[in-house]
């Protein structure tokens, strides 16, 4: 199932690179949320790849929601293109998200970035991976010396307390990056190039994919409410573990 997962990630960021820079017809789903044409094909194929050794498993997309396969308790859950406002201005910064759930618990994931042809990879209990290489968490103690990945929310009312969040963790952090990838901005965490990454409003194919391969790197993720991450949840942080509950306080309290 995990090479099934690679050969999905793979081959849909194959077809996103060969659109890269090309003008793309964009529809708007919503305020700041938009759709490409490169979107609908990177869904086709990853649903084709799927569907081709898998054919009862649900598969849940960002573009089509939940399509069922048939009797099974497993189900894909896919961002076929991570990062669309990104991609569709030739900002280098996009990835392809690719998760697998046994009965509501996220048992494996993969996310690709195929600018940098980099492969983040987790199976529950393996540990997690960046391309061959063994990857784990950082080991930053003190908020003042932490990197903080972040994600602006679409909607207004959520962009607005994102700001007051920002005026007030900035000051008590190292400082702060935001990617416009929420699964890369994941699993930056993961890799140990950040110590942290919080996000009020993330979809399940942003975060499913990366939430195993942070845990199987030795970190933490929860809702910000501390509760452990589902792929109900809303709100989102993640960390390397031993900043989480300074982070979660400082989150909690503003």
């Amino acid at each position: 199932m995990l090479e099934i997962a690679i050969q999905a990630a793979r081959q849909v960021g194959q077809v996103l690179l060969e659109d890269f820079g090309r003008t793309q017809e964009i529809r708007f789903k919503g305020l700041r949320d938009i759709v490409t044409e490169a979107d609908l094909l990177a869904q086709a194929k990853a649903v084709e790849v799927i569907r081709s050794r898998y054919p009862d498993h649900d598969i849940w997309a960002e573009e089509v929601g939940q399509t069922p396969g048939g009797v099974s308790n497993y189900c894909w859950i896919v961002d076929p293109l991570d990062g669309t406002t990104n991609y569709s201005r030739g900002y280098p910064c996009f990835s392809v998200s690719v998760a697998l759930s046994y009965r509501g618990e996220v048992i494996l994931g993969v996310v690709y970035d195929p600018v940098r042809d980099q492969l983040f990879r987790a199976q529950r209990g393996q540990s997690a991976y960046l391309n061959d290489d063994r990857i784990h968490v950082s080991a930053v103690e003190r908020l003042i010396d932490a990197l903080v990945g972040l994600d602006w929310a679409r909607k207004q009312e959520l962009r607005s307390k994102m700001a007051r969040l920002v005026a007030e963790v900035a000051p008590k952090v190292g400082t702060l990056r935001n990617t416009g990838s929420a699964a890369l901005g994941l699993c930056s965490v993961a890799a140990g190039w950040t110590d942290a990454y919080f996000s009020l409003s993330l979809k399940p194919w942003d975060v499913a994919a990366a939430s195993v391969i942070i845990q199987e790197a030795g970190g933490a993720v929860s809702d910000l409410a501390g509760l452990p991450w589902h792929p109900s949840s809303k709100g989102c942080l993640a960390s390397n573990g031993p900043i989480h509950k300074a982070m979660l306080t400082l989150l909690m309290g503003t």
